[in-house]
Formats: structure tokens, sequence, C-alpha cells
């Protein structure tokens, strides 16, 4: 009663750690303290340090001739938090333009994936730029089955499909000497049975062969998370994302390696201390 009253704000940093590290390095953005006849509680809501990047607009300029780690540093540099850029897909961009209404995030992100890497920030606030690391050795094992051998035991599984965002064939209108629709059909897909196309008009596509690479990016990522694992763990072990797993369960009879997207941290007195981990299909 009193002991925290009106002592933690929005705006607020704040650290959560267990035994092996960082959890969320992060920034408040609401803070609500209530009572009921069963007590007082205080909850903070808020994002890791990354959300300074989504919630303040870029300057609207043109960068010439400058590295990506160069230019992600202009950024996140005035926040006083580091950036980690893998230095072999770390190239000089020629022309970079940041247009009006681009959050830092969104300018960040844009050329990075133009690099062909992908842009998170880690657990303790180091904002990295990196491939994303499909063909690594499986780092984990989860499992059911007690014939795995140093598995970590899985406590509750879901599978989901979902197939509302899936386009198996893309037609991309672009414009060389001359007007040019270019088709691209993903052949699985069709066999499966999907039945669903999309058709764009891009004017930076000047010939077939590169519509079709526009078209079979597109069909790529509309896939994402149109399959997705769901895993409950005990939250003693540490999981990182990035990071790919073997996962075997017998009810469902899923059996493979697939890519951690998420690990969701839970802890209360009811269920003591779990993790939560969201997998993905390889190559998504």
């Amino acid at each position: 009663y009193g002991m925290n009253a009106d002592i933690f704000n929005s705006d607020d940093t704040f650290r959560i750690s267990e035994y092996y590290g960082t959890i969320l390095n992060g920034i408040a953005d609401d803070v609500d303290e209530y009572w009921d006849e069963n007590g007082s509680k205080i909850e903070i809501d808020g994002r890791d340090i990354s959300m300074l990047l989504l919630e303040n607009d870029a300057e609207p300029r043109t960068y010439n001739k400058l590295k990506l780690s160069a230019f992600i540093n202009k950024i996140v540099g005035p926040y006083g938090f580091k950036a980690k850029v893998n230095s072999k897909y770390d190239k000089v961009i020629n022309k970079i333009v940041v247009e009006v209404g681009d959050s830092e995030w969104d300018c960040i992100f844009r050329e990075t994936k133009k690099l062909g890497m992908w842009l998170w920030c880690e657990p303790d606030g180091t904002l990295v730029a990196d491939v994303l690391n499909y063909g690594g050795a499986p780092a984990y094992k989860f499992s059911n089955d007690l014939s795995i051998k140093d598995a970590i035991r899985i406590k509750k599984f879901s599978k989901k499909k979902r197939g509302a965002d899936i386009k198996d064939e893309v037609w991309v209108r672009g414009h060389g000497n001359k007007s040019f629709t270019a088709k691209y059909k993903d052949s699985d897909l069709t066999n499966k049975g999907y039945r669903r196309r999309m058709i764009i008009e891009d004017g930076e596509v000047k010939n077939i062969k590169d519509g079709q690479g526009k078209g079979k990016k597109l069909v790529q990522e509309r896939k994402r998370g149109s399959f997705e694992i769901e895993l409950n763990i005990n939250g003693k072990y540490e999981v990182k994302t990035n990071k790919t797993a073997y996962v075997k369960d017998k009810v469902t009879k899923t059996d493979g390696v697939f890519f951690i997207v998420g690990v969701r941290d839970k802890k209360n007195d009811n269920i003591g201390h779990e993790k939560i981990i969201r997998l993905r299909s390889l190559w998504e």
C-alpha cells in the first residue's frame, strides 16, 4: 500500500532481466495505477528502444555515396544506442532519398532490404542489420518425444495454416521501350489448388526478366506467416530469434527444421515462468 505509488511515469526507461541476461531494454508508453478489493497494482506498457525510430519522422533529404552502416549511425546516433551491420553486406549506396512522411525506421529498413538484409532490435537494445540465418544448423531442439536426446520439452503446441493472403500468380506491368506484362506463376502453389492472381504496375521494371523476378518476390512475401508454429516451454531456457530449431511434435506429426521469428516471456504467480516460441518455415 503506497510503497511504489507515483514513482513510474510514461517515457521512463526500463530494463527487464533474467539470470541469463536482458529480456527487454525499453521505454514506457503508458503507466496505470489502480486498486480494488483484491489489492493495488501498477501496470506498465512499453516497447524496446527502437520505438524511438518508429515514433520520429526522418528529416527529408538526399544522401549520396554513403555506406549503409554510416547512414544508420547518422540516424540512431543521437539516441545513444548502438547498431551492428554485417560488414560482408555493408556496401556504399549511391543515392538514398528520404521522403516526407518516412519514419526513421522506414528509411533505414528500406535501404537494409535493398542490400539483402533484415532489420531488428536485440533484447539489449542493439539495432541489427544482417541476413536471416535460414541456413544455420539448428540451435535448439523442441519435442514431446522422450526419445529425442537433449530436446527442450514442449508444454503446449499449436500449428496454424493461413491462406487468405496467398497469391499463386502475379502479373507485373512494366515500361521499357514499350509497355509489357511479365507473368510469374508458382507451380507448387498452383499444384496445391490455389487460383489467386495479383496484377500490379511498376514503372521501375524495364524488362520481362525483372518483372518475373518482382512477381516471384511478391508471391514469396505473401506466403510470409501463412504457416506458423507456436509452442510453450519452461522459461528457464534462453532462446533467441534469427536461429533455426528442430521441432518434433507427436500429436500433430510435425517433424522438421523451422525458423524462430518471435520469443515471448510470461511470468506470474499462477504459471511461473514460460516462454512462447513462434516459428515459421525456412526461407519465408
